[in-house]
């Protein structure tokens, strides 16, 4: 895999309004809230559904970017080559617009809320996203943005690649389902996943983590039991990675993830599905 930013992304696994999710209830909203959008509402943007007012500079609407997101788009920019990139060029210059914050990578994030200090390993940071976004921004063609990105001080090499590398990626974590579905006790997945994030010689307590991760714990819990019970998401459901990933930031109460996806099977359980909500929902905030 090349020595790239995309070869190094390491993965784990006051009240002002109410306002109803057609999917899992009442969203409390207060003013300290952001909202991660998921790849699918970015994708109607670039297709010309949505314009992008509809997503950034609301006002009191804060809009952060999830790294894993990024990614994806990037992938489908790549794909689309030259006959696309203008309109997709557009759509990041949307997602750019009034510099949002981009989000830390999930593992690195899930560190600071378990031990509220700043921790785990990662060579890729959200400056590097920021830098991605940039060259693409500034680039008048596809072919301008790929000789972009092999300049000599480049972090994102071999761009062109990046669809059998993000292929490769997903096959290995989707794979990993396979090895759970098949060796390990699903009552255990907590503890099992805890021990990934010692700080020193200390372990996360795995009821607490469990709470802490409610939604991406059950999401992950049902996928594996989907994977027992004959599912293939390597083959029919490729997308069940990046879905999974945006559940962890639901950790902190001020995130909420907006996806036209309904999870309402996979997540029945934890509170923090109130904060899984359509565009719809986010549309009237």
């Amino acid at each position: 895999m090349p020595h790239s930013c995309f070869a190094r992304m390491g993965h784990p696994l006051a009240l002002f309004g109410e306002l109803t999710s057609r999917r899992f209830g009442h969203l409390q909203r207060n003013q300290s809230m952001y909202y991660i959008i998921d790849t699918n509402i970015w994708i109607d943007l670039s297709r010309g559904k949505l314009a992008c007012k509809d997503l950034m500079g609301r006002k009191g609407v804060r809009v952060v970017l999830a790294p894993m997101v990024i990614t994806e788009l990037v992938r489908g920019i790549v794909k689309g080559s030259e006959s696309q990139f203008l309109r997709n060029r557009s759509m990041i210059e949307c997602m750019a617009r009034n510099k949002p914050e981009i989000l830390e990578l999930p593992k690195i994030f899930m560190f600071g809320i378990l031990w509220k200090v700043a921790g785990g390993s990662s060579d890729v940071r959200p400056d590097h996203y920021k830098i991605l976004m940039d060259i693409l921004i500034q680039s008048k063609s596809f072919a301008d943005f790929l000789k972009k990105t092999e300049e000599r001080d480049s972090a994102w090499k071999k761009l062109g690649h990046l669809n059998s590398i993000h292929e490769n990626v997903l096959d290995k974590e989707l794979r990993s389902l396979d090895t759970l579905a098949d060796q390990a006790s699903i009552k255990a997945l907590p503890v099992n996943m805890a021990r990934m994030f010692k700080l020193g010689g200390l372990l996360p307590d795995p009821d607490s983590f469990e709470t802490t991760f409610s939604a991406a714990v059950e999401f992950l819990r049902s996928s594996v039991i989907q994977v027992k019970n004959g599912a293939k998401p390597r083959k029919n459901n490729r997308g069940m990675y990046v879905d999974s990933q945006l559940f962890w930031y639901l950790a902190d109460p001020e995130a909420v993830v907006v996806s036209d996806e309904d999870f309402s099977t996979e997540i029945r359980h934890s509170p923090q599905r109130i904060r899984i909500i359509s565009y719809e929902t986010f549309s009237r905030l």
